[in-house]
């Protein structure tokens, strides 16, 4: 008996050793640093942005002395009529340049050249694709107990259409302010203390993307996102009753939230997925490598389009 448990003992300890996998060096990549290029346009925005860094190889030449950021490159944006040549601000280590030196145009094809000194130049091109605007907020409430409070708890989600007969990528999002005046155009100031993002319920990983597969032409609808609370004190008489009347807009000034929807190409979607599934493998040792897409010819990173939509929805 004690033979056959030694037998087993030491089958099990091969079975693990069997684990273990030497990485010849051969099939790891050798390429050298590459320029890493992110940047998004749209219609909407005032400011063009570029950021240009470089890769760090595993293998190979060693790149620790330079910096990660690229700060001596040329960077240029043109619609193939006009080009306009973005500078680099030091304090945003980014590059940068007006928005109405090249305005980003609905359908337009736009293309990236980022160069540097020691030779190196990608290029990326990008269409902008057509808005899709916000049908409308849909607030719910719920009605808890903590404590010695009844709290009535807002959720709100939005809907929109989505066009027939053509692939579609969103993502989208929505703030909550007070205390502002009607605001027609439903800006957001993300520099306003009474201005918060809302943060909608994650389903299969996807963050606040969508996309239109097997549900083309339909009515879209953005996961919940939970706004804010009223609440009353539950020996307050009729409190059920009580807390039913009251409202956000009977404790806050003024309060909306703001619905935002990107209409995007599909390298957006598909990079930013990536980028999310990333950083949720990091810490899992058994998780399959995430594949990054790019379309930096030449480089790596992401040059994309999109187009934004808001709208304000009070909540009385």
């Amino acid at each position: 008996m004690k033979l056959i448990l030694h037998l087993l003992i030491l089958l099990l300890l091969a079975a693990c050793g069997s684990l273990r996998n030497e990485v010849s060096p051969s099939l790891l990549s050798t390429e050298g640093e590459k320029l890493v290029v992110n940047s998004y346009i749209s219609p909407q925005d005032t400011l063009l942005s570029v950021k240009v860094s470089r890769s760090k190889p595993v293998l190979g030449e060693q790149t620790d002395a330079l910096p990660y950021t690229v700060d001596n490159a040329i960077v240029s944006l043109t619609d193939g009529n006009r080009v306009v040549v973005l500078r680099y601000l030091s304090d945003k280590q980014w590059y940068q340049a007006k928005a109405n030196l090249l305005p980003i145009v609905t359908g337009k094809t736009y293309t990236l050249t980022v160069s540097t000194p020691d030779g190196k130049q990608v290029t990326a091109s990008a269409i902008v694709p057509k808005p899709v605007p916000v049908n409308q907020g849909i607030l719910d409430s719920t009605i808890v107990t903590l404590g010695n409070r009844l709290q009535k708890i807002y959720s709100v989600r939005f809907d929109w259409q989505d066009p027939p007969n053509e692939p579609n990528f969103y993502e989208y999002a929505a703030y909550f302010r007070w205390g502002y005046n009607n605001d027609p155009y439903g800006q957001v100031n993300q520099q306003s203390n009474s201005l918060r993002s809302l943060s909608f319920a994650r389903e299969n990983r996807t963050g606040n993307l969508l996309t239109d597969d097997r549900q083309d032409g339909t009515l879209l609808t953005s996961l919940a996102a939970e706004v804010g609370l009223v609440e009353v004190n539950a020996t307050t008489p009729n409190a059920v009753e009580a807390l039913k009347k009251l409202t956000m807009g009977r404790v806050l000034p003024n309060p909306q939230v703001i619905l935002r929807l990107l209409s995007a190409e599909e390298l957006y979607y598909r990079y930013t997925d990536a980028i999310i599934r990333q950083r949720e493998n990091r810490s899992n040792p058994f998780a399959e490598p995430v594949l990054i897409p790019t379309n930096i010819k030449g480089g790596l990173g992401c040059f994309a389009a999109y187009n934004r939509t808001e709208k304000v929805f009070p909540l009385r």
